[in-house]
């Protein structure tokens, strides 16, 4: 019996001294005020290259601006990490919002699919020759109208 209760007291007591981690102190992410995006060239997208990856910058804290972009997680494809990296080296931040010198980025190059009219909407041209059509049309009820007014009316006599 006092087995049994010493290993209560035990489990009790540990479980009370026991704390959850702290978390770390989070630190708001610098202020972004220059992001040129990467560019994904449509040459890449028919060739169906395509990968996600993570840039880590390093950021000057007094000017804000990138002093080093390099490939913390490859995207498996060396032109679009070279796009990553070029589009993110000129990145600048406010350096008044500049907390910390290192800020990692994930980036996804993923073939997008070309948008589909909608079944209502008709293309350009076609909305053109309407527009013209009407506008034709209006211009020559008028002129028709004007003719009639000059030569087809009889002079009222009083």
């Amino acid at each position: 019996m006092r087995l049994v209760l010493l290993m209560v007291v035990a489990v009790t007591t540990s479980s009370l001294h026991a704390q959850p981690p702290v978390p770390a102190r989070s630190v708001a992410a610098p202020k972004a005020i220059f992001t040129p995006a990467p560019e994904y060239r449509q040459e890449w997208a028919r060739r169906g290259l395509v990968g996600k990856g993570v840039v880590l910058i390093t950021i000057e804290e007094q000017t804000g601006t990138v002093t080093r972009a390099e490939m913390q997680q490859s995207t498996g494809n060396k032109l679009l990490d070279g796009s990553a990296l070029e589009a993110y080296s000129r990145w600048r931040f406010d350096p008044k919002s500049v907390r910390v010198s290192q800020l990692k980025i994930p980036i996804e190059f993923a073939k997008r699919p070309t948008p589909q009219r909608s079944k209502g909407t008709l293309p350009p041209p076609a909305l053109v020759v309407i527009v013209l059509a009407i506008a034709g049309l209006s211009v020559g009820f008028l002129k028709w109208r004007r003719h009639k007014m000059t030569f087809g009316a009889a002079p009222v006599v009083q």
